[in-house]
């Protein structure tokens, strides 16, 4: 009888562990991570708004960033007369990219996530977005994209402003936020002048001359010389995390330090 006792009882232990792996399995499988887009610059092309089912069509000098799981975007907004940016990281859930921010030209934020369709066209992609909010209101977003460059340089990434000197002001309370990638740059700042807050952004291309200079060109910004205008910064990166750039302002040398977001 001792000996077949064991032999009863062994199946019954055994059992967990050859259904283990049928209830692990679909978990690891349920998320399809892989990207949708590739990482670069795109400039927007057209932007259709419904509301209450009328759709209005919209134009605007606006241009969104993808690298390093980090997104950014700027423009002027004529309907509400001021600057609007936003940054903040993505990731891609089912070939859905979902964009979460952590600040815009007011400040930080909390607690926000977009789910957007993004679906490839031969110039660039379409984002579809339902449910916006502004205020009390709710609208559908349907974007028009084309594809500027998917070129890459070592300053790629999302900079948040750490420091800043300056010989010629003493501007108060300076933010920056900074993302290069696909060939260019966008950023936008705010600061205390004589009492009254700043806001303004910019974004053009990016590039890295023969030798080691950076070469930004202006396209957009609230600050008017740099519009069309090509500047060449001093940057380097100083460890993987951190990095500087100095400049000329007004005949003044500027140099500011970021850290990696």
């Amino acid at each position: 009888c001792s000996g077949d006792n064991p032999a009863v009882s062994e199946p019954a232990i055994s059992e967990p562990a050859i259904s283990e792996p049928a209830i692990s399995e679909p978990g690891v499988a349920a998320v399809d991570s892989t990207p949708g887009l590739s990482d670069g610059a795109y400039a927007l092309i057209s932007v259709d708004v419904t509301e209450d089912g009328e759709v209005s069509s919209y134009l605007r000098d606006q241009m969104k960033i993808y690298t390093q799981d980090r997104f950014m975007f700027a423009f002027y907004n004529d309907l509400t007369d001021k600057v609007d940016a936003g940054t903040g990281y993505t990731h891609w859930v089912d070939g859905v990219l979902v964009e979460t921010p952590i600040a815009n030209q007011d400040g930080g934020l909390q607690d926000l996530s977009f789910d957007l369709t993004i679906t490839p066209t031969e110039a660039g992609f379409t984002q579809s977005l339902k449910g916006m909010k502004y205020g009390e209101r709710s609208v559908n977003m349907v974007e028009q994209w084309k594809t500027l460059s998917t070129e890459s340089t070592v300053f790629d990434g999302l900079w948040k402003l750490d420091s800043r000197a300056s010989e010629g002001d003493d501007w108060g309370d300076f933010m920056e936020m900074k993302l290069i990638g696909g060939g260019h740059f966008i950023f936008f700042q705010s600061m205390m002048v004589e009492g009254e807050s700043i806001k303004h952004f910019g974004f053009g291309s990016f590039r890295v001359d023969e030798a080691g200079h950076v070469v930004e060109t202006g396209i957009t910004s609230t600050i008017e010389d740099l519009v069309g205008a090509e500047s060449m910064l001093n940057m380097r990166l100083i460890d993987d995390n951190h990095m500087s750039q100095s400049f000329e302002l007004n005949g003044a040398m500027v140099t500011q330090s970021y850290v990696r977001i």
